[in-house]
C-alpha cells in the first residue's frame, strides 16, 4: 500500500501557480533510482523513464502536469485514497483546487498523483497530497523528484509537507528522500477532528492513536 501523505496549504497564489500548471514545456527530468543513488539524464516533461530498485527494473513511468481533461480521473483517484478533502494546520482544503503532477504507466494508466501549493511569496512549495496506487513501483519517488525540480526552477528554497503521527510509511518514505523533521504540531489532528472533519478516525495506521501532525522539509 502506498504512503498516505497529505498536507495543508496556507495560501494559494494564482500567479505563481500558473507558472507550474499546464505547461508541457517544463523540463521534468526522467528519474532513475538505483537503491539510494539517483541520476538525472536529460529529458522533458512527459518523457518516460524506468525506476531501478533493488529488485530490478520496474514499469516505465511518465510524469506530466495534470490537465483539465484529467479532472474526473483525478477526482476518482483522490476518492479512492480518501483525500478528496483534507484538514491540516487548522484548515480544510480541497486538493482538486490546486495544481498537480500525475504519474502514468505506458498506455496512460494513472499510477500516482501529487498536488502542491507554492507559497504566496514564491519561496516555498508545499506538497499537499501524494499517493501512488502501488508501492515500490517508482511513481512516488518520480513525483517527488519532479516537484522538487519545479520548485528549484521557480527559486523555492523550501519544499515541505505535513503528515500524521500514525503514518510511519510516509515518515520513512520522506526521510529516505532527504526530508528532515522540523516540527510536531501536537494535538493538531484532534483539533481538526473536533472542528473541521469529524470523520477523521481516532485510531490510525498500525493501531496508533491519531493525534498529531508532523512537518518535514528539504531544500529542493
Amino acid at each position: 500500500m502506498a504512503p498516505r501523505v497529505t498536507s495543508v496549504a496556507e495560501t494559494h497564489c494564482a500567479c505563481f501557480t500558473s507558472r507550474f500548471r499546464g505547461n508541457a514545456s517544463h523540463p521534468l527530468l526522467p528519474l532513475r533510482e538505483c537503491r539510494r543513488t539517483i541520476a538525472y539524464p536529460e529529458g522533458h516533461c512527459g518523457q518516460d523513464y524506468r525506476a531501478f530498485l533493488s529488485c530490478g527494473y520496474v514499469d516505465a513511468v511518465k510524469i506530466r502536469p495534470r490537465e483539465p481533461a484529467d479532472q474526473a480521473a483525478a477526482q476518482a483517484f483522490l476518492v479512492r485514497h480518501n483525500s478528496l478533502r483534507g484538514a491540516r494546520l487548522g484548515e480544510l482544503v480541497h486538493p482538486l483546487d490546486h495544481p498537480a503532477l500525475v504519474a502514468e504507466a505506458v498506455g496512460g494508466r494513472l499510477l500516482g498523483m501529487l498536488t502542491y501549493v507554492p507559497s504566496h511569496d514564491g519561496r516555498q512549495c508545499e506538497i499537499l497530497t501524494l499517493h501512488a496506487d502501488e508501492q515500490w513501483r517508482g511513481a512516488g519517488t518520480a513525483l517527488i523528484e519532479a516537484v522538487g525540480q519545479l520548485a528549484r526552477q521557480q527559486g523555492c528554497s523550501r519544499l515541505w509537507v505535513i503528515t500524521t503521527n500514525d503514518n510511519v510509511d510516509a515518515l520513512r518514505f520522506y526521510q529516505r528522500r532527504g526530508f528532515c523533521l522540523v516540527a510536531v504540531h501536537r494535538g493538531a489532528v484532534d483539533r481538526s477532528r473536533a472542528r473541521l472533519k469529524p470523520e477523521i478516525p481516532a485510531v490510525g495506521a498500525y493501531g496508533i492513536p491519531l493525534r498529531d501532525e508532523i512537518e518535514l522539509e528539504k531544500q529542493p
